[in-house]
């Protein structure tokens, strides 16, 4: 049978042979010009048949189109915390790698996001990226930069360092994106010049807070995506900013229309119904602690300011902060640490007794005894609920996989030394077959977990990010039901003090997923929250003293809170229903 194609392509060749179509050179050129011409007319997304585990969005699709037609890859994407900035910038990064318009893309992030954009790039659009985080950019940033070509994930930090920075701006990019762009702010910076020096033909910046203090940092942002198009600082002031009052621009409709030219700004009220959440709800269980627990957790304590007035100390602040966190999360994880201490004979003598109190406390864990209640309560919850419960260690997650046990209750269980198959198998439990799965911090990237509707955080991350992280898996768009989070915490506890901080005081609960960063940004003026809770208690001669730098914390928390809403109000009068799309 003949191949009709093949005929065809004959036919076609001889034709262009013979010189009956004119020269072949002439066709090249032409078919080369044709398909130049075709790659960037952009009628339809090729990504979007490569979307894995991705809901579409209408605005979302919209969004990138626009960037690709108008803005011509180069684009400040402002949407609300929470309507999926990172989903619009990775298609529009594996849009670009398909249509071989960029080969060579640099991701620039917060150090504490490198893990999270390599799983969304990996798990949602099959871009497997390199990350500043692998061995190879530590040992030999040379060879690692020349050789990095495809998608690079890379904090920060990391690009600002002596050891990198140079290496950086001398490697050609196709493409850059920067989120949470709003560090680039000011222009004095060192990282706003390294933006600003990286040669890329495409450049994303992506940031829910175009403003946070006065309009000069919109204008700093869009300097970088097309420079002039607010022409001068100074005439930019003189157009644009109130004396006295940076949250009262001047010339808003002309501003407004400027902006439209490079800026994409996707509002809740503009979405609709296709990203509306259910209700979330919060409730704080504080457990009274066994005597054996209480004592556990008031030797580490002690020891932790003892240690802190050592020179040298006997073992690191670091070290001793986490034996803390463990604490706090059971006493099975505090052994284990201990043990694993003095299996590397770095136990320090005044640890012994409390490696004997550990092991004392392990025998009933009081916080068990509240997760039972709730794992009994789930089918009275919201109709009939299954629930994910974080834990940050494997020792806890263990302790607790024999307590259910113990208890009857099915479970599956996710953890970080498990196959992707294995994690896979765990998820689809939990949606088949068992009400609970056990989660280790791993769980809270990544994976979407709204199968389930109740978060129990049996222990709680020291970083208020990785508890709004543990809420993404499970409050995110595709979720039918009402969440319910349980935050489970000793009495007296670091975590105690920490959700009365966070919850009581600034309402974390409440928040849209992403704005706490903007009030701990303000707040700690970038500083590590971790860092800060850890040198209250290594600091403070006393609970009083405890209690007094907690207040002077939830101020300052509470001031940065206020200050979020006046910056709301601003987005509102600058990029509110009317602003052009």
């Amino acid at each position: 049978m003949l191949d009709p194609q093949a005929d065809a392509s004959a036919t076609l060749a001889e034709a262009l042979s013979s010189g009956a179509c004119g020269s072949l050179s002439a066709w090249e050129v032409a078919l080369a010009g044709w398909k130049l011409k075709l790659r960037e007319q952009f009628d339809e997304l090729l990504c979007l048949e490569r979307l894995r585990d991705v809901r579409r969005l209408d605005y979302q699709v919209e969004t990138v189109l626009r960037v690709l037609r108008q803005f011509r890859g180069r684009a400040l994407l402002a949407d609300e915390v929470g309507l999926g900035k990172t989903i619009e910038a990775g298609m529009l990064v594996s849009e670009f790698l398909l249509r071989g318009l960029a080969r060579r893309v640099l991701v620039i992030t917060p150090a504490a996001l490198v893990g999270q954009w390599r799983a969304e790039l990996s798990e949602k659009f099959s871009i497997e990226p390199r990350c500043t985080d692998e061995v190879a950019f530590r040992a030999d940033p040379e060879t690692a930069w020349a050789s990095a070509d495809g998608v690079v994930v890379a904090s920060l930090q990391t690009v600002r360092h002596a050891r990198h920075n140079a290496l950086v701006q001398a490697r050609p990019w196709d493409m850059v994106v920067v989120d949470e762009a709003h560090h680039l702010k000011n222009r004095a910076t060192a990282a706003y010049r390294l933006v600003d020096s990286l040669k890329s033909r495409y450049l994303l910046l992506l940031t829910a807070t175009p403003v946070e203090n006065d309009l000069e940092e919109l204008y700093n942002l869009v300097t970088l995506l097309k420079p002039g198009q607010l022409a001068t600082p100074a005439q930019f002031k003189r157009d644009y900013l109130s004396r006295g009052d940076p949250f009262s621009p001047r010339n808003r409709d002309r501003l407004r229309a400027l902006l439209s030219e490079v800026m994409v700004r996707n509002t809740r009220a503009l979405a609709g119904k296709s990203i509306q959440l259910p209700p979330r709800f919060a409730q704080t269980v504080v457990v009274e602690p066994s005597d054996a627990e209480a004592a556990l957790y008031r030797k580490l304590l002690d020891a932790v300011r003892e240690f802190s007035s050592s020179d040298p100390p006997p073992l690191s602040h670091l070290a001793m902060r986490l034996l803390l966190e463990q604490a706090g999360s059971s006493a099975h994880a505090a052994a284990d640490a201990l043990l694993r201490l003095r299996d590397r004979a770095e136990v320090p003598p005044a640890l012994e007794p409390v490696s004997e109190l550990a092991r004392a406390a392990c025998e009933a864990p009081r916080k068990v005894r509240r997760l039972l209640d709730i794992v009994r309560a789930l089918p009275s919850i919201a109709g009939g609920s299954k629930a994910v419960v974080f834990t940050r260690f494997h020792a806890t997650q263990q302790m607790l996989e024999r307590s259910l046990h113990s208890a009857g209750v099915p479970y599956s269980s996710f953890h970080g030394g498990m196959t992707g198959a294995e994690k896979d198998e765990a998820v689809d439990r939990l949606g088949r077959d068992v009400e609970v799965m056990l989660a280790t911090e791993v769980g809270g990237e990544g994976r979407n977990l709204q199968v389930a509707n109740v978060l129990v955080n049996y222990d709680l991350p020291w970083n208020p990010m990785r508890i709004e992280q543990r809420i993404g898996r499970v409050h995110r768009i595709g979720q039918a039901k009402e969440v319910h989070v349980y935050s489970l915490c000793g009495k007296g506890s670091a975590e105690e003090r920490i959700l009365d901080v966070l919850e009581r005081r600034i309402h974390l609960f409440e928040l849209v997923i992403g704005e706490m960063d903007l009030v701990l940004g303000r707040a700690l003026d970038e500083k590590d929250f971790e860092e800060r809770i850890y040198a209250i208690f290594a600091g403070s001669a006393d609970d009083a003293d405890v209690a007094r730098k907690f207040d002077e914390l939830a101020s300052a928390l509470s001031a940065a809170r206020g200050h979020l809403e006046r910056v709301k109000e601003l987005d509102q009068t600058l990029f509110g229903r009317d602003f052009e799309t």
